[in-house]
């Protein structure tokens, strides 16, 4: 997501995230006086982990942890460094200042937890992944192209897929391996302007895509943002199938709907 960001988040996700124990029925918003923005969560058993948005800063991609979503304590870092680039490095006259790494997709699947971002400095799509999410280690692989606020998905058919984009969102299938989109896999816009719901005067497209599925059907979270009378928007759709179905003319249908 493009934002503006400011050296607040050195200190923010190095040392204020570690604060004092708060009751978590007597928590009040924000529980974190930090900058912690374009937030992706899962639970574990009784243990929630969050990652964040670091953008020019490094390392990057912090992993956070919480068992009330209330205190949360900062355990890891996915990155040292994203790329090695003039930009990245300072070198050249160049900088990554509001660049760098924007907003990360956070999953557990078949013992290995995975954390993705993208990035406009480097061109690429990055994912992380380590079977110990606060020691460690990480590796890394990416691919071309950047995909714009993905959120990664590991279906049940063993299928695995990001959604992303902004206004249009799109659904491609990856790689069983995550190295890149796979050659004859899905790839295909599946909300058309998911904005609308926001009205006709948009001033950042829907994005920020978070997509969950819960007792069967798939839910996505993304927000937008109107350019008068009021603040940013989050909006939520539902299907039943991931993947668009086809019907009796042998065209692909829609099946998402706005679920809020």
């Amino acid at each position: 997501m493009n934002k503006a960001s400011n050296y607040w988040a050195v200190f923010a996700l190095a040392g204020l995230i570690a604060v004092l124990s708060v009751r978590a029925d007597t928590a009040r918003n924000p529980i974190l006086y930090a900058d912690v923005p374009d937030i992706a969560v899962i639970r574990l058993g009784d243990t929630y982990y969050m990652s964040s948005t670091t953008m020019h800063l490094s390392p990057g991609l912090p992993i956070m942890k919480s068992r009330d979503l209330v205190n949360w304590q900062l355990v890891s870092y996915a990155y040292d460094t994203l790329a090695d680039n003039d930009a990245l490095t300072l070198q050249n006259g160049k900088s990554a200042y509001g660049a760098g790494s924007w907003a990360s997709s956070l999953r557990y699947h078949d013992g290995t937890f995975y954390v993705t971002t993208f990035s406009s400095t480097s061109g690429r799509t990055h994912i992380y992944r380590t079977k110990d999410i606060e020691k460690g280690p990480w590796t890394e692989n990416s691919f071309r192209p950047s995909l714009h606020d993905h959120s990664l998905f590991f279906d049940d058919d063993g299928r695995v897929f990001m959604l992303y984009g902004g206004g249009n969102l799109r659904l491609v299938e990856l790689n069983k391996d995550l190295s890149g989109l796979k050659p004859d896999g899905f790839n295909q816009v599946v909300i058309t302007n998911a904005s609308r719901v926001a009205g006709p005067n948009i001033g950042l497209n829907a994005e920020g895509s978070q997509l969950f599925k819960v007792n069967g059907k798939y839910y996505l979270f993304n927000i937008t943002w109107p350019r008068a009378g009021c603040a940013r928007s989050s909006s939520i759709a539902r299907t039943r199938s991931l993947v668009p179905t086809r019907g009796a003319s042998g065209c692909r249908t829609r099946v998402w709907h706005r679920a809020g």
